[in-house]
């Protein structure tokens, strides 16, 4: 029985050890607003598909990310909640994230709306948060990250 506890606990453990390890790469992580997409519209809301590019700097082990939570915005007003969860990224390559989102028309003024919906103009976009990687006994570390992107929205 002793045993039986003993080889549980080393175990536990080393998937303790291995997951510290991979929010430690997180630190050499580099973030990325890549790209958010106009999906679908109608005449009530718009769909954008948010991609946010984790590129992980070590070359021998993988980064996980527990959960982002954050706000996007556009032309400094505030389009949209984003949040992203359980992202592991392999050693040296990087992972583009999705989130999808629905915008209420109301959620825009009227010269926002003009350049979404004619696709011209350049867009500031924004994306602020806070991304939790997990730490020693389940506890979660929060990390605020502040990404911009100016370009057009495709």
């Amino acid at each position: 029985m002793k045993k039986l506890l003993l080889l549980f606990t080393a175990a536990a453990l080393l998937t303790a050890c291995a997951s510290v390890k991979e929010t430690e790469n997180m630190a050499d992580c580099k973030f990325a607003l890549r790209s958010v997409e106009l999906t679908n519209y109608n005449l009530t809301s718009f769909d954008f598909d948010v991609i946010i590019a984790i590129t992980n700097m070590n070359r021998k082990e993988a980064a996980a990310l527990k959960r982002f939570e954050g706000e996007l915005t556009v032309n400094e007003e505030k389009m949209a909640d984003i949040s992203l969860a359980d992202i592991r990224i392999e050693p040296n390559s990087t992972k583009n994230a999705k989130a999808r989102v629905n915008v209420p028309m109301t959620g825009f003024n009227s010269k926002l709306l003009g350049l979404i919906s004619m696709g011209s103009g350049t867009l500031d976009y924004h994306l602020t948060g806070t991304m939790y990687f997990e730490g020693p006994l389940g506890t979660e570390i929060p990390v605020p990250v502040d990404i911009g992107r100016i370009g057009s929205y495709n």
